[in-house]
């Protein structure tokens, strides 16, 4: 069971706030029946240690970085990095959007940024650098905020790139993800079923953004959170209340009962 994070196991108030009482609850019950839990995430490693322990699991894997990076849980390491030369996606964005902020992760550690990111959206340690700095080596994602933008205008920058070599996924804000070419939470989660010997038959997904769209469709069954966009919902195969009314806590307690 391949569980997104912000939107779906959490609202959107920022990285700091944890699940609501209901939803941990929920989670644990089918936790305890059975179901092996998947944190699937746009978020980076050190941040999804934090919601891991917010459920109290303590195995189990999670998908970190929209695919990136897949770790196991039991032993709280990743076992899956894929990384990739992030100076042509940097450039374009650079010129493409100048007043736009650039983040990268450092695997474990936080971000290095080209700037002060609104309050709330990145943890870990923080580092501003120049733009030269930034691209310090391979990366498993770049993060493009335009916190003066438009959500929908750049993600027509994103189509209009060309880049051969990234996939990207754009965020509930004008927050854009830029990973390695053929990265998604779907392959990721293809990782974790292929050593969990799980089809994907067997597998329940659920999100509610555009980076969960590929997992959504690759999952036996696909089910977008309410206030998920419409687009996203019309891949679905069902539609659960939003997470302001708890959605993903009413969905799993259909499944696994509300004792």
């Amino acid at each position: 069971m391949a569980l997104d994070v912000d939107g779906t196991l959490v609202t959107y108030e920022g990285v700091d706030v944890p699940p609501r009482p209901a939803v941990v609850e929920a989670v644990r019950r089918a936790h305890a029946a059975g179901a092996n839990i998947v944190v699937a995430t746009g978020r980076s490693w050190h941040s999804t240690t934090r919601v891991v322990d917010w459920l109290d699991l303590h195995d189990g894997y999670a998908i970190c970085s929209n695919g990136a990076v897949v770790a196991d849980m039991s032993i709280r390491a990743p076992i899956d990095v894929v990384t990739f030369d992030a100076s042509d996606p940097v450039r374009y964005f650079t010129e493409a959007i100048p007043d736009a902020l650039l983040a990268v992760e450092e695997l474990g550690v936080g971000f290095r940024v080209t700037g002060d990111f609104p309050a709330g959206e990145l943890d870990g340690e923080v580092t501003v650098v120049d733009h030269d700095a930034l691209l310090d080596g391979p990366v498993t994602r770049v993060v493009v905020r335009w916190p003066n933008g438009d959500r929908a205008r750049l993600r027509e920058l994103a189509h209009a790139s060309g880049l051969p070599s990234v996939d990207y996924a754009i965020g509930y804000t004008a927050w854009l993800d830029i990973m390695p070419l053929g990265i998604s939470k779907a392959t990721g989660l293809v990782t974790v079923a292929e050593r969990l010997g799980c089809p994907a038959s067997d597998t329940l997904a659920i999100g509610d953004g555009y980076n969960d769209m590929e997992m959504l469709q690759w999952a036996g069954v696909g089910v977008s959170m309410g206030q998920a966009p419409d687009d996203v919902k019309a891949i679905a195969d069902a539609v659960c209340a939003s997470v302001d009314d708890d959605g993903l806590a009413l969905l799993l307690n259909g499944i696994f009962g509300d004792r």
